[in-house]
């Protein structure tokens, strides 16, 4: 009988292109049905993996997630790529997937050739594989980074503008006469909710307002434009920022407005109580969020937890039981705040916290007081300096309060547990917790991968 194997078509940007513009994956496609004819395998599915670099983690490509997980179950004994830089552009990622490929007794194959850490030989060719692939990467991400710099300081959005823009020719962005009235309409109708909400001022009007002004948007979207500092004239993307990149067409004043008037405004929401709700560590396979929901038609009500992504890449939503997720993430910190290594990093975490933080104090205040001397303090480029150093300053509180929590808590947090308030119990998994990743394979807490920091 054949070893049953997956084909995996990688791309790591689509942006956009479709049918005859876009070759790639009937390419890899025909590579990986040669593979199989030559390694006389039983090609059973091919898993598209689009929109995926091959730097990111294993937990973080859906396709090679899953078909992994099929691979150490039993269920196929082969994955195959079109080429060696559609299975992996890291070193370390590769070694990975090469080595539990390895332990489950599987085949790694790309462009004919089997890739391999089970010989010196195959090891050092794998490793070098790998090597190039991430310094080609790495080489490509420098260059771009460049590029994005240089983008952003002149105010070119490297992504589609907001309704009440327009880009320009040259990829600057002006203010757009025919939606701008609509928009700032839709800022001042939320922000009328705060302390007077109506049906005219719920999520759902709005949508039905902009709708008529040719403003097609899900609800979910129209939360993020409320929310989208660009209408202040600024362009985010990442970690750059330019605070004066085009024309702002809503206050600041009507802009806080609307955001003061979040909390409770979008109505109920529910199973706030829920451990790990709205703290962002439980992920789908897919890369989606989980969030809470309930079957509420049952007695007691059951809670689970249910992929955000409506585009899945699983094939539908994937779901796991509330109570084994928060087992298994509140086992998961348990057992590392318990551990010796464990205390003395949580320690060092929080001494090195202390630090940044003190660090970027420092760096605001002296930054604050040079441009005062100076009368520059209402410059452009100084109120632009202060306002990333000031972000700096919060992040490092943020993360100065997380270990230090972590740290007053970690003794008794570990053998006392389920007596320790939510929010503490909340705040030693985001300080100890990277992710938990939850696989459409599997069933009850195997299906759960946690990753501690």
């Amino acid at each position: 009988m054949k070893r049953k194997a997956i084909g995996i078509i990688r791309v790591s940007e689509v942006n956009g292109r479709a049918g005859s513009k876009f070759h790639s994956p009937a390419i890899q496609r025909d590579r990986i049905e040669r593979d199989c004819e030559l390694h006389d395998l039983a090609l059973v599915e091919v898993l598209d993996e689009l929109d995926v670099s091959g730097g990111k983690p294993i937990a973080e490509r859906p396709a090679t997630f899953r078909a992994l997980h099929m691979v150490e179950a039993g269920e196929v004994g082969a994955i195959v790529y079109g080429y060696r830089d559609r299975v992996d552009r890291s070193i370390v990622h590769g070694a990975e997937l090469c080595q539990r490929m390895d332990a489950a007794g599987a085949l790694l194959i790309a462009e004919g050739a089997t890739i391999t850490h089970s010989t010196h030989d195959g090891w050092r060719k794998a490793t070098m594989e790998s090597f190039l692939n991430e310094d080609q990467r790495r080489a490509v991400a420098s260059k771009l980074r460049d590029v994005q710099v240089r983008a952003i300081a002149q105010g070119k959005a490297p992504f589609s503008v907001p309704p009440g823009y327009r880009k320009r020719p040259d990829g600057t962005t002006e203010v757009n006469l025919a939606t701008r009235d609509a928009v700032r309409h839709a800022f001042a109708l939320r922000a009328a909710r705060v302390g007077c909400p109506t049906d005219a001022n719920s999520l759902p009007a709005i949508r039905k307002y902009l709708a008529k002004h040719s403003i097609k948007m899900s609800l979910g979207g129209l939360v993020r434009m409320l929310a989208n500092r660009f209408y202040l004239g600024e362009l985010h993307y990442g970690d750059l920022e330019n605070l004066t990149a085009h024309d702002a067409i809503i206050s600041r004043e009507l802009f806080d407005r609307v955001q003061e008037g979040k909390g409770g405004s979008r109505g109920r929401i529910g199973k706030s109580d829920r451990l790990l709700a709205r703290l962002g560590v439980l992920r789908c396979s897919c890369g989606g969020r989980m969030s809470v929901s309930s079957k509420a038609n049952r007695v007691p009500i059951e809670y689970f937890y249910r992929c955000t992504n409506p585009d899945c890449t699983i094939g539908h939503r994937v779901t796991i039981s509330a109570p084994i997720a928060e087992k298994v993430v509140g086992d998961a910190v348990r057992e590392a705040i318990a551990d010796e290594r464990g205390r003395a990093t949580a320690a060092q975490k929080a001494h090195r916290a202390a630090g940044a933080l003190r660090e970027a104090q420092e760096a605001l205040d002296g930054a604050t007081r040079a441009f005062v001397k100076a009368g520059l303090s209402h410059e452009p480029v100084a109120v632009e300096e202060l306002a990333t150093l000031r972000e700096a300053r919060d992040i490092a509180r943020v993360e100065a309060d997380r270990a230090g929590v972590a740290v007053s808590v970690e003794i008794d947090g570990a053998a006392d547990w389920d007596d320790l308030p939510l929010d503490v119990q909340r705040k030693l998994i985001v300080a100890t917790v990277e992710s938990a990743t939850v696989s459409p394979l599997g069933r009850g807490a195997e299906r759960l991968l946690v990753t501690l920091k």
